[in-house]
């Protein structure tokens, strides 16, 4: 079931076609340089440096998420930036040093990070960094101080998402604290067991930001794999009824972005491109920026 929060619904009569809000949509997937890819979204004849090149063609966001483990050398990022067209954007991951450790391992790695982020900066290729915490994060005084710490420490032009993993941060008073610190809220859909959170709809910053992990759920009860956990196709029917929520949310943010995690053989960039299509044939291109 899908919470839309306390924002309004607004119903297809009063949408336009050509409303600028739906301009601002765009789709993408958390990841792009699968292996696994090849023959279920990347030709068999695509050799590893051009996947890039192949994925903008559909696309025109990427979500990074190998920077979440090893921050790449500046060459290696600049050569990527150099890939894409001029109207494509980056979502940068957090490393993990920033959300899975201590505040003076965080300390440390900041530094790196953030001069890792000027390089998408100045190319104009910087949608957004994406800060993931771990399910262990729960809500407490010290976590709360240590995230407004946390979103201080980043330029103020620096669009943050927030991603929790424990429904215990999703109340009202949460909400009221992303909205102070003008963070996006990371909306997810994943499946409804352990303490994982639900679908709370709501624009929290400048931005809003979906993110599909599929709902594997008995892969997420247990120790398992990444592919594992993340071996799920949406159905046509799952992906449908996510039109509607994300028309009313592109209403309110100024940047919408919707990616799809579940990147096991390509299922990831198949249902982005579906949902790209629902999209599409809803509110005509301009819906997706195609």
């Amino acid at each position: 079931m899908v919470n839309l929060g306390k924002l309004p619904i607004l119903w297809p009569s009063r949408w336009s076609v050509e409303s600028s809000m739906f301009a601002s949509i765009r789709i993408g997937t958390s990841g792009f340089a699968y292996d696994d890819w090849v023959g279920g979204f990347y030709p068999r004849s695509i050799k590893p440096p051009q996947r890039l090149l192949y994925y903008a063609q559909h696309f025109k966001t990427v979500e990074i998420n190998s920077t979440f483990y090893q921050l790449p050398a500046l060459p290696s990022v600049y050569g990527m930036l150099r890939k894409v067209p001029e109207d494509f954007d980056f979502i940068v991951k957090a490393h993990r040093d920033l959300t899975h450790g201590t505040r003076a391992r965080a300390q440390e790695t900041l530094s790196k990070f953030r001069v890792m982020l000027e390089a998408y900066r100045t190319e104009h290729k910087l949608g957004g960094v994406l800060i993931q915490f771990p399910m262990a994060f729960l809500p407490s005084a010290d976590n709360v101080e240590y995230l407004r710490w946390l979103v201080d420490c980043f330029e103020s032009q620096t669009r943050l998402v927030i991603e929790f993993r424990h429904a215990k941060w999703f109340t009202e008073e949460t909400m009221a604290f992303l909205r102070e610190l003008r963070a996006a809220l990371c909306i997810v859909d994943m499946p409804q067991v352990l303490q994982l959170p639900t679908s709370r709809i709501e624009v929290t910053g400048p931005i809003a930001y979906f993110r599909f992990h599929g709902q594997n759920a008995r892969e997420w009860e247990k120790p398992s794999t990444r592919d594992e956990r993340y071996d799920y196709e949406y159905s046509e029917s799952e992906l449908s009824q996510w039109v509607e929520p994300i028309a009313t949310v592109a209403k309110q943010a100024e940047q919408t972005y919707v990616f799809f995690n579940n990147h096991y053989r390509g299922k990831a960039a198949r249902n982005a491109i579906t949902l790209q299509k629902f999209l599409t044939n809803r509110f005509g291109q301009v819906a997706v920026g195609t």
